[in-house]
């Protein structure tokens, strides 16, 4: 199950597709010939450093390496940077009265993690909200609700996340809100299902959002979307209090956010806390998955680098800007490259943090108008009357709750970097990076959303149409921007491999120019025709998957694909062979991102059937895919992902030997997490002090 894009897009798709030439890209649209190429290489440089320079901080008897292949090494670091790999003598001559120790006991020391998908923005929601991803009971529901109640009397509404569906609803679907109104009647209650498909209000959250009224009538874009049935009815002809399928969940949920936003201070807040979440699971760097909502994505760029200015950001972050297939996604790939160069001049002084900041603020505006300003100026669509009407009314909606849920704190707020106790340049090494265009081709397979070789596509899928995603690759690989394409079915990752092969084509002089390729990248792949998996390794494109979506079967998502086809299913160890660059990630908050249970899955998978292809990859491989595989994508393969002189001191320290993720039960703990050579995490005190 993968995060649902933001259900804002969803409805301007949707009414995109019952009124096409409203949206529709022309030619001139996807024209981007007047554009340069940029050239600039985006290869990171070998690190310059000094192996005698005394050390700031050393690890001891640090176990590297898995099997036989294991060896103890002392490593020193200085600054930022891992100066020596070395035996006690050696490290003993760079130790100094100041340097910080710490013994790793001989137990595994690894490069620090990289989760390759993951969704921060989603992760902060659901920090202060209630969990109930365990609750099985309807005892333990309202125990669970009635607790978070009492602890959070200070929040304006109260957000529960995680409930699963049972036989017998927890939330019974025809008296929802008078139930929860049983736990919670003082200010708004919104419940969301495990898979974000569901949610469940009570009846103070149905009035803030304007819903609390006998229907039909529904609202306009409702009926216009034939989404009726979607909104369950009581006996009294008004909503119950369940909605179903996020594109009409949004209409409680982007009111009641729109109303109650978090402060910038409170998401900053949040968005430190979700990080070092993630250190506490060994996790260095992350590369942030857009949701196809273009403001959301400039706002946690601005979040990010105002974290970091004020040195509260622990862990390494590339995030990514999305691109919608419609008339406006080209300008969605323009902006994505305006963001990069500002931050590759604020990184060089070119710019100072503030300048940065101004630039940043006025792409947050266009990201959240250019789409209603395009809309309002289209006069030749031969729409008039009322469903003009509609039309105009659902953009105003939509940006009105855009606005004030990512745009107006940020555009009313001082500069925060004019503050005299901020840096006034960024930091020369970045910890964050912006190079990413995130595209949707596709659903789920359990949806019947993905778009399959085997199947008609339904309406609206692919969500690119080949000739856009075309020219939208051309354009990014021009530019010098990865895509990173989520492509559940099989039709959808050989649409982006067709893609990826014309911009190699189209690009060859830009991209001798530059130095080298551009790696794009294609998320799940789930399913994969035998003959595209070869695609991989020969067009230097990055496979990045997730083991813990894979299940055995028999789940709905086997039964909805041809056992022929499970051979090629999540095909890990497969791509691996035919020289693909696999990377792991885990679509957390949706799945654990605990790394640990990531590598034990992806080497103890079994074949689905007797006779199936084996599909687990080795340990080695495993690791590999969450450290110089990530690194690979991030064009640091030489300063990242392994433990050398010359690379970045991120560095993961178990509590024991990395082998024993073999097993069910490895017990293994993350006692230290170092990120830009500083200890983010620490399971316990210090194992040794200064010397």
């Amino acid at each position: 199950m993968d995060c649902p894009k933001r259900a804002e897009t969803e409805l301007f798709k949707m009414i995109s597709r019952k009124y096409p030439k409203f949206f529709k890209a022309g030619k001139r649209d996807l024209d981007h010939s007047q554009l340069s190429p940029d050239n600039t290489p985006l290869l990171e440089s070998p690190l310059e450093y000094n192996p005698a320079t005394t050390a700031d901080l050393v690890i001891q008897n640090a176990c590297l390496g898995t099997g036989a292949d294991k060896f103890i090494q002392h490593i020193a670091i200085v600054d930022n940077i891992i100066t020596q790999v070395g035996s006690a003598e050696e490290i003993e001559a760079v130790t100094g009265p100041n340097t910080q120790m710490i013994d790793a006991k001989n137990q595994s020391v690894l490069p620090g993690f990289t989760d390759s998908h993951l969704h921060l923005a989603v992760a902060m929601q659901q920090l202060r909200a209630c969990n109930v991803e365990n609750v099985t009971s309807i005892d333990q529901f309202k125990a669970c609700i009635s607790d978070f109640a009492q602890k959070c009397k200070n929040e304006s509404v109260l957000y529960v996340f995680g409930l699963h569906y049972f036989d017998d609803p927890i939330i019974p679907a025809a008296t929802c809100r008078h139930m929860l109104d049983e736990l919670v009647s003082d200010k708004p209650l919104l419940v969301s299902a495990h898979d974000l498909h569901t949610v469940w209000g009570n009846t103070k959250a149905l009035e803030e959002a304007d819903l609390l009224h006998t229907m039909p009538p529904y609202p306009l874009l409702i009926e216009e979307l034939d989404m009726e049935d979607k909104i369950v009815l009581g006996a009294d002809n008004m909503p119950s209090g369940e909605f179903r399928e996020p594109e009409v969940c949004y209409f409680i949920s982007g009111p009641l956010e729109a109303k109650f936003p978090q402060t910038v201070e409170e998401q900053l807040e949040d968005l430190e806390c979700v990080c070092h979440t993630l250190a506490s699971l060994g996790i260095t760097g992350v590369h942030r998955m857009a949701l196809a909502q273009p403001a959301e994505d400039v706002a946690i760029l601005l979040l990010l680098l105002e974290l970091e200015q004020l040195g509260r950001l622990p862990i390494r972050v590339s995030t990514s800007f999305s691109s919608i297939g419609d008339n406006n996604m080209l300008q969605d790939v323009i902006r994505a490259h305006k963001a990069h160069n500002a931050l590759a001049k604020a990184r060089d002084k070119e710019i100072s943090a503030a300048q940065l900041h101004d630039i940043l603020v006025e792409l947050l505006h266009q990201a959240g108008d250019a789409r209603h300003e395009k809309l309002h100026k289209n006069t030749d669509s031969g729409i008039t009357g009322p469903h003009l009407t509609k039309i105009h009314d659902l953009s105003a909606h939509i940006r009105d709750v855009v606005h004030h849920t990512h745009i107006r704190q940020h555009a009313e707020r001082a500069n925060p970097h004019h503050h005299r106790s901020m840096p006034e340049f960024l930091n020369d090494h970045a910890k964050i990076h912006c190079y990413t265009v995130k595209i949707f081709m596709d659903g789920i397979i359990e949806k019947n959303t993905a778009y399959r070789l085997d199947k008609p596509p339904t309406q609206g899928i692919p969500e690119f149409q080949q000739h856009e995603l075309n020219a939208l690759l051309e354009l990014a690989d021009k530019l010098g921007l990865q895509v990173a394409a989520h492509s559940i079915g099989d039709g959808s990752v050989r649409a982006v491999l067709d893609a990826i092969t014309k911009a190699h084509t189209a690009n060859q002089a830009v991209d001798k120019a530059r130095g080298h390729r551009i790696p794009h990248r294609i998320e799940h792949i789930e399913t994969c025709n035998q003959q595209d998996l070869s695609r991989f390794g020969e067009e230097t494109i990055v496979t990045s998957m997730q083991p813990l979506h894979e299940r055995p079967p028999v789940t709905l998502w086997h039964k909805m694909v041809p056992k022929k086809e499970w051979n090629t299913a999540f095909a890990w160890e497969e791509a691996l062979q035919n020289g693909a660059i696999l990377v792991f990630g885990s679509d957390w908050p949706i799945v654990s991102c605990d790394v640990r249970s990531g590598i034990h899955h992806a080497i103890s998978r079994k074949p689905w059937f007797e006779g199936a292809r084996k599909q687990a990859v080795s340990l080695d491989e495993a690791i590999a895919a969450y450290t110089s595989g990530t690194a690979f994508t991030e064009y640091s393969s030489q300063i990242k992902g392994t433990i050398k002189p010359g690379m970045l001191a991120d560095i993961t320290i178990l509590s024991g030997p990395v082998d024993n993720l073999q097993n069910e039960d490895s017990n293994l703990d993350i006692l230290y997490t170092i990120c830009y050579g500083k200890i983010i995490y620490e399971a316990s005190p210090k194992l040794a002090g200064k010397r």
